[in-house]
């Protein structure tokens, strides 16, 4: 048995919504990086590779892809402003995407009517904003977006 070239190649699937194929799968290869992680929204998706660079695309309507613009974007888009470091964990909602880098540092960006970016504020960003609250809260061991929400998992006991 012969796996297909695909499996071995870290090819990327989308299904769904999209602006790659009419609802049935296609795929997509980066090159010179390696898919490791990805996560999904409402309408957009990140990626993040084996060297630690984050992709975005999709739906950009609250500027949930951290690009400085509200554009939608159908092809997947290295997100340069966090080029430095190297972005470990990505989680989607419905209109905002949050990371966690290898420096300790989570951003977000998108929309933020509930404050679901941690920002102090309910007004969305189109660049990943530093959520300065997590600076001093030990690693994070995971990520999570809902509709309107955001969680992070540390990797230390907090006081209560």
């Amino acid at each position: 048995f012969r796996a297909p070239e695909w499996c071995k190649t870290g090819a990327v699937f989308t299904f769904g919504k999209s602006k790659f194929a009419d609802n049935v799968p296609s795929k997509f290869w980066l090159k010179n990086d390696v898919p490791l992680k990805i996560a999904c929204g409402d309408e957009h998706t990140a990626l993040i590779t084996e060297n630690g660079k984050l992709f975005m695309f999709g739906s950009n309507n609250w500027g949930q892809l951290g690009l400085g613009s509200k554009t939608m974007v159908n092809k997947p888009t290295c997100v340069k402003a966090l080029k430095s470091e190297k972005v470990r964990l990505a989680a989607c909602g419905r209109n905002h995407t949050i990371v966690y880098t290898s420096r300790g540092n989570v951003y977000s960006t998108g929309g933020n009517n509930e404050g679901q970016l941690g920002l102090g504020d309910c007004e969305e960003r189109t660049a990943f904003q530093l959520v300065d609250f997590f600076s001093s809260h030990g690693p994070i061991k995971m990520l999570a977006a809902g509709s309107n929400t955001s969680a992070a998992l540390t990797g230390k006991t907090l006081p209560l």
